[in-house]
């Protein structure tokens, strides 16, 4: 497959507008990297209970992924500016109020309640930073270039993040911390509000909010066809994540799951720089159904090797091509959610991808304990196998239709 290079990402990063926005909904978004952890260690040492503190992260991380297509409508339907405000102080204040609550008067079930709240209300600034993108870039390839360089920029987030969490952790207790990811969320989010990128993402007409066209997005086979990838590379991250540490347990154990998992990030960044410093033949969908197939087929090989080294090698190769789905993903999703609902439309992104991580996670977890990693491995690449062949029977039948 013969490819050409592109515009640099200088090019992008010189756009007007662009070191302003980007650089603050980057504060902004730091702030998610940095909540997990000081958030267990907080709920454990107010309850003296591990399970009460997974309860509180889980109920943190359900409202911040399952909600998020819910917020996003609002976002499209009233304003960016508007509903991100509230959105941002609401977040802010909690997290705040959880540090506070954690360090001065700890109470097990108010942080937990306090936790969930958080999720709920949690600001959608990686997506509509994707949107803002839309409006930054004057043609589709600075698009893909500065999609790129958002995906690889959002992997490092979550590389360092924990780090610097854990870090701070082992010389300061859990309160304090948490009220960093507060002060950056309100920092970065309001200035990421107040940008004319953003305010630019005016309410959603009321006469297209009841024509037919308004109906739900997940309910359009095209759009379905670019929530699969999604969905698949997820569910392939979550299996990965349950699945490499029962692999490597005899060969090192958390210390080289960890740098297997961290390489397998590492990867993922690479895959995306070199995929934004290529032009790729072929509409956004083929591209997704060859990448995602590329990393199931990849991944596959899990249920093959054994040790640290062959797990690192897989894993290495298969983070390739996971940054660049998600990049056509959303690249795609622009193009769908048309002017009025591109809010709704990358979030859908997002959702896809958790929900497909949490299923994989689960599923790899059961299917583990009741056979063998190969076992889930190739469970979960035939279910992948089947949502792929699915997305492609989507394509010929809207083919078919508009013909």
């Amino acid at each position: 497959m013969q490819s050409i290079r592109t515009a640099r990402y200088s090019d992008v990063l010189k756009l007007p507008r662009v070191p302003g926005t980007f650089g603050a909904a980057l504060i902004g978004r730091g702030a998610y990297a940095l909540v997990f952890l000081p958030l267990f260690y907080a709920v454990a040492d107010a309850t003296g209970s591990v399970g009460l503190a997974g309860i509180a992260v889980g109920l943190y991380g359900a409202g911040a992924s399952f909600l998020a297509p819910v917020r996003a409508w609002f976002i499209d339907r009233f304003g960016a500016r508007r509903v991100l405000s509230v959105l941002v102080g609401i977040f802010g204040g909690t997290l705040a109020a959880i540090g506070l609550s954690a360090l001065l008067s700890p109470n097990g079930a108010l942080l937990i309640v306090l936790a969930a709240v958080a999720g709920v209300f949690a600001p959608p600034l990686g997506p509509t930073m994707r949107v803002a993108w839309g409006r930054l870039t004057p043609s589709s390839d600075l698009l893909k270039k500065a999609l790129s360089f958002d995906a690889v920029i959002e992997e490092l987030l979550y590389l360092g993040g924990p780090a610097a969490a854990g870090i701070a952790l082992a010389f300061v207790a859990p309160g304090p911390v948490l009220l960093v990811p507060a002060g950056l969320v309100l920092v970065g989010g309001l200035l990421f509000v107040a940008t004319r990128t953003v305010g630019g993402m005016e309410p959603r007409p009321r006469a297209a909010a009841g024509s037919r066209r308004d109906r739900p997005l997940v309910l359009d086979p095209r759009f379905i066809r670019v929530l699969m990838p999604a969905l698949v590379a997820g569910a392939i991250a979550g299996s990965i994540s349950i699945s490499v540490p029962v692999v490597v347990s005899g060969a090192g154990g958390p210390a080289a799951a960890g740098i297997a998992l961290g390489i397998f990030a590492g990867g993922s960044a690479l895959g995306g720089l070199v995929f934004g410093a290529l032009r790729v033949p072929g509409s956004p969908i083929r591209q997704l159904l060859v990448l995602t197939t590329a990393l199931v087929t990849i991944s596959s090989l899990i249920a093959l090797v054994t040790g640290a080294v062959s797990v690192t090698i897989v894993l290495t190769a298969a983070g390739l091509f996971f940054s660049p789905v998600m990049i056509v993903a959303y690249f795609a999703a622009h193009q769908a959610g048309g002017e009025h609902r591109q809010n709704s439309a990358t979030t859908w992104v997002n959702t896809s991808h958790n929900i497909g991580a949490s299923l994989g996670s689960a599923l790899a977890g059961i299917i583990i304990q009741a056979a063998s990693v190969p076992a889930a491995t190739i469970g979960i690449v035939a279910g992948a196998a089947v949502l792929l062949i699915a997305s492609a029977a989507l394509g010929r039948g809207s083919t078919t239709a508009r013909r």
